[in-house]
């Protein structure tokens, strides 16, 4: 009878050890207008190389006007953009043909990827005064170079207000991590 008031404790405890667990991750939702980017790289050498850095989540809704929160909780201290393009101009391979052209747009040579960029966020291909906010409007195409900002190594945010009219869809990726892409609906 010890025995299984024992194991009775041990598994309700389990239970509610499990509950608090499922609790504590539930909160780390994401939140309304928030979007992640999450994940890192694992390295078994000889065996693999798995990045699972992506955007999170994939899809979004928001209202026009609102300002959206982007929160960096990748593993890796990397660089990275978010860049609003035409669904067309997507990348369905690591290079786009875009990045030489992203790259001058926010101050980085092409050459020298290392240096940090001048312009961290460009409007509409212009960059944004220092302190400036991405109003995110315009898609790059052939021939507008589109809204972008560049996310530090280790910054942990940056925001950006949807302007787009409602019923617009916002297709975005990382110039840097290509397979990173997401989609915004204004609403």
């Amino acid at each position: 009878m010890n025995r299984r008031l024992t194991v009775t404790i041990a598994a309700t405890a389990s239970l509610g050890i499990a509950a608090a667990v499922v609790a504590t991750n539930a909160g780390a939702a994401i939140k309304k207008n928030e979007i992640r980017m999450v994940g890192g790289t694992v390295i078994k050498p000889g065996k693999f190389l798995k990045v699972t850095t992506r955007f999170k989540a994939y899809n979004t809704t928001v209202k026009s006007g609102s300002t959206v929160k982007l929160l960096n909780k990748t593993e890796d201290p990397e660089p990275h953009t978010i860049t609003f393009v035409e669904k067309r101009f997507l990348p369905e391979q690591f290079e786009s043909g875009l990045e030489e052209q992203l790259f001058t747009a926010h101050g980085i040579d092409p050459a020298n990827e290392e240096a940090p960029p001048a312009n961290p966020v460009v409007d509409n291909g212009a960059p944004v005064a220092a302190g400036g906010t991405l109003e995110v409007d315009t898609m790059f195409s052939k021939t507008v170079m589109g809204d972008s900002a560049f996310v530090f190594p280790g910054q942990k945010s940056i925001s950006f207000k949807v302007t787009a009219t409602k019923g617009s869809k916002l297709f975005y990726y990382c110039a840097i991590h290509p397979w990173m892409q997401g989609k915004i609906t204004v609403n």
